[in-house]
């Protein structure tokens, strides 16, 4: 199974511009990030955010260019995630990682996105 479709496997539920993920331990990039430590690799979470802005457009999309990653605490397995989605007036995309049981920031990201093909 291809990556995005285990990450898009994850969704939950959505709300207005939020959109909820349980992050499954069944995940294969936790074997190797790292075996004895797990994380949810920043690829990943650009994944989630690619399913979420693709779910919220109701078309299929990709990550165009990114301008800004900021990784603030590490997503582990089992959690749940919300992604929030927040469009600027430069027609990037905000997004903001919570978890979902404290609301506690752990990523935010600004990007561009386009049709996938």
């Amino acid at each position: 199974m291809l990556l995005e479709q285990s990450l898009a496997a994850c969704f939950e539920q959505a709300q207005d511009n939020c959109y909820t993920y349980r992050i499954d331990s069944a995940l294969p990039v936790f074997k190797g990030h790292f075996p004895d430590n797990p994380l949810l690799p920043g690829v990943c979470q650009l994944g989630l955010c690619a399913d979420a802005v693709s779910r919220q457009l109701k078309r299929s999309v990709e990550i165009d260019t990114v301008s800004r990653c900021k990784f603030m605490a590490p997503i582990r397995p089992g959690q749940s995630i919300e992604v929030v989605l927040i469009s600027r007036p430069d027609r990037k995309i905000l997004a903001e990682l919570r978890l979902a049981d404290s609301q506690i920031k752990v990523s935010q990201l600004i990007f561009t996105v386009r049709d996938r093909v």
